[in-house]
């Protein structure tokens, strides 16, 4: 069966992921890229180093953001949403980036994959490359379930 999400299972299927991808412009050209996000249930938050994609979000701000579950390929959960780029300074910039440590850190990490001796989970000291947010908007979702 194919069919629509609610506005729940959007937030959940928002919620619940870590990877999504950005559709936006660069030289004319849509430009389409996998990244990690965090979402506190206005916006998408995330981290770049300077390249393209920050470059063409920085030019024209209004981006589409796409996430999907999928259990397998009869199995599946799709959410696009529209948006705004927001770059983040000073202390938006530390809440940005705790908010992606809190939720990324723990899935990086097992018994088998400690931190070297001495090294705590969480951000570098200092600010390096860029935290951002995309505020969500129309939001769409669609799933198919067998």
């Amino acid at each position: 069966m194919l069919g629509e999400l609610n506005s729940r299972q959007i937030e959940q299927v928002l919620r619940a992921e870590v990877i999504g991808r950005i559709g936006c412009v660069s030289d004319g050209r849509v430009y389409v890229v996998p990244v990690t996000y965090v979402y506190d249930g206005t916006c998408a938050y995330g981290h770049s180093m300077d390249g393209a994609k920050l470059r063409a979000m920085r030019a024209n701000p209004h981006v589409c953001f796409e996430v999907e579950h999928v259990d397998n390929l009869a199995n599946w959960q799709s959410v696009i949403a529209w948006g705004s780029f927001e770059e983040l300074e000073g202390g938006a910039w530390d809440a940005g980036m705790r908010l992606l440590v809190d939720r990324v850190m723990p899935l990086l990490l097992s018994s088998t994959s400690a931190p070297p001796h001495g090294a705590t989970p969480g951000p570098p000291s200092g600010r390096h490359g860029s935290v951002y947010r995309i505020r969500l908007g129309e939001r769409t979702g669609r799933f198919e379930k067998r």
